[in-house]
């Protein structure tokens, strides 16, 4: 215990000697992260719809039969949405369509909710946007042909993203941070693993097991000049040097 507490003193040690290091390390690694991020890696941007699938209504009153039915069709419909028959007729309608498409859209709906999501990802974020909306409006129409069955309803079309998903400048400057507190730190733990002296009386002890009866100080350069004694400016001559003329003119 005694000595993983030790390692551990002189781990945070290290780190503490090493601040010097691990700024600049810090600071470059932040900068790096946010500059390749935002000069090599293209924005991407998210466009979402939403479909609802209807409940036929009989005296204006719902039949729990038919919100089970529609609960039943929802995976079903998710299939289909993503099938070439929906997204090759999405491809000749909208040019600039990711390609392929369906490796951007993702389509997905909450347990026990007749509401479908339809989530289209592209560099291009007006392209985006018409990719979402064809592809809710193409289901919606096919549907009644491939299922004899009309209860799809577009809830909401998909408006042109302003902000991108990714990359996240935010996130990938504080992983450049870490990445370099990482090798600040790494690169002073090689240097106190290699350098060989003893710094500290605590540290002497703990390597030779004997107490320090005794140490020597450091003196910097500047304390070790001789300081000259200051020479009193007085105007006229002194008393003894004034004597001494008085007796050489007489």
């Amino acid at each position: 215990m005694n000595d993983q507490t030790t390692i551990v003193g002189d781990l945070v040690e290290v780190l503490k000697k090493s601040k010097w290091l691990l700024v600049p390390f810090m600071l470059i690694g932040g900068f790096a992260a946010y500059y390749l991020s935002s000069t090599f890696i293209q924005p991407t941007y998210e466009a979402s719809t939403q479909v609802l699938l209807v409940t036929k209504q009989e005296n204006d009153r719902v039949d729990s039969s038919e919100v089970l039915s529609s609960l039943s069709l929802v995976n079903t419909y998710r299939v289909i949405m993503k099938s070439p028959a929906i997204l090759s007729e999405v491809k000749e309608r909208v040019p600039n369509a990711p390609d392929p498409i369906s490796d951007a859209i993702t389509v997905e709906s909450e347990e026990d909710s007749q509401v479908i999501n339809v989530v289209v990802t592209h560099t291009d974020a007006a392209g985006a946007a018409e990719t979402a909306n064809v592809i809710s409006e193409v289901f919606a129409a096919e549907i009644p042909d491939l299922m004899n069955i009309d209860n799809v309803r577009i809830l909401s079309p998909a408006e042109v993203p302003t902000d991108p998903v990714s990359p996240n400048l935010l996130i990938n400057t504080a992983i450049g941070v870490f990445v370099g507190l990482f090798f600040g730190a790494l690169i002073g733990l090689l240097r106190y693993l290699f350098d060989k002296r003893i710094q500290t009386e605590q540290e002497a002890e703990r390597l030779l097991d004997l107490p320090v009866i005794g140490s020597v100080p450091v003196i910097e350069r500047r304390d070790m000049k001789v300081k000259k004694p200051k020479v009193p400016d007085v105007k006229g001559d002194l008393p003894h040097v004034s004597a001494k003329k008085e007796r050489q003119s007489s």
